[in-house]
């Protein structure tokens, strides 16, 4: 009996190996510990880390026990391990080295010189970090940690300021609480936190913490939430800082992504266009997402390949790919209502 193969022969590369997504939501715990041997493990719930040894009252699990009772919540965490003899920064390229799908870290870090230590080697990273203090001098006109970080102008680290005595609890509610959401797509200010008791502040104080750029928890008319600018230590706005880290990331996933599962991308006007098409598909999407404005159409300028030398084309590297796009931003304060009412 004849079969259809030998009229119609159908071949289907397979092209399912795309580039890695890179995690932009899981939060990391580092601490100091000894109830595991690895240098990291992934928990979804309290109840593994118990099982693996931990105590109620380790920091570890106190972190990871207020991550998990902020809604949204976070699905899971990386919990890694300090040893003794270690510095911070050698336990973070540690975990890095065995485990880099992670954006944010917290730690049990106590001293102003192992945080400034831990932001200056996160700085020449693509990582966050989040820092609490309860320092007194924070709410006042002295010199303190965040003072220090902002003189740093360090644009990776963030912090939140309460004079809960529990060392980094409120940093892992805070993180817990935004880290889940999409990247960028949320102010980091105006929102409850669960588990953390709110200080009350002056006006003075409110005003000194944010001359230094911490974050705070306070309440507004009775309301318990997160208060600030929703500033890095170095000045920028939280969600921007999200924001172009995630079009960064997927942008290079994206370009590599085509690389990686075509044959060859042409050094001609179809291959430079494939190009294009990535970056314009990551703008496109991060419109949607709310991290560029809808009302500004991103522009995309690439080489013309017929413009290109024969030496430029063997180089093989395409070049002079740019583009413009407006952030979306975010409305955080309104002043100047002003009306008239009349019988």
């Amino acid at each position: 009996m004849a079969s259809i193969q030998s009229i119609v022969s159908v071949s289907i590369e397979r092209a399912t190996n795309q580039a890695t997504t890179q995690d932009l939501n899981t939060i990391a715990i580092l601490t100091e510990h000894t109830r595991f041997g690895e240098t990291y493990k992934i928990y979804s719930s309290l109840t593994e880390m118990t099982e693996d040894g931990f105590l109620v009252g380790d920091k570890a699990y106190k972190y990871a026990q207020i991550i998990f009772s902020q809604n949204p919540r976070a699905p899971q965490v990386v919990v890694g391990k300090k040893d003794a003899l270690d510095s911070y920064v050698v336990a973070i390229q540690d975990l890095e080295a065995a485990y880099g799908q992670w954006l944010f870290l917290i730690t049990d870090a106590e001293s102003d010189a192992d945080h400034t230590a831990i932001a200056a080697y996160i700085e020449t990273t693509e990582k966050f970090y989040v820092i609490h203090s309860a320092d007194a001098d924070a709410p006042t006109v002295l010199g303190d940690l965040g003072s220090e970080l902002k003189a740093l102008g360090y644009e990776r680290t963030f912090g939140i300021y309460s004079s809960n005595a529990n060392i980094g609890v409120p940093a892992a509610g805070w993180l817990g609480r935004f880290a889940p959401q999409q990247l960028g797509s949320a102010t980091w200010i105006y929102k409850p936190i669960t588990g953390i008791t709110p200080d009350n502040f002056t006006t003075t104080q409110l005003t000194n913490l944010n001359n230094k750029n911490w974050n705070s928890y306070t309440t507004v008319e009775g309301t318990p939430v997160v208060f600030g600018d929703n500033k890095v230590f170095g000045g920028e706005y939280i969600d921007v800082m999200l924001g172009v880290q995630w079009i960064i990331t997927r942008m290079r996933e994206r370009v590599w992504g085509t690389l990686l599962n075509s044959r060859k991308v042409s050094f001609d006007t179809a291959g430079i266009a494939k190009i294009e098409s990535d970056i314009r598909s990551v703008l496109a999407e991060a419109t949607d997402l709310g991290i560029l404005a809808a009302d500004f159409a991103p522009v995309i300028t690439v080489p013309n390949a017929l413009s290109l030398s024969s030496a430029q084309r063997n180089t093989r590297i395409l070049t002079g790919v740019t583009f413009e796009a407006r952030l979306a931003g975010a409305i955080q304060k309104v002043d100047g209502i002003r009306g008239t009412v009349f019988a």
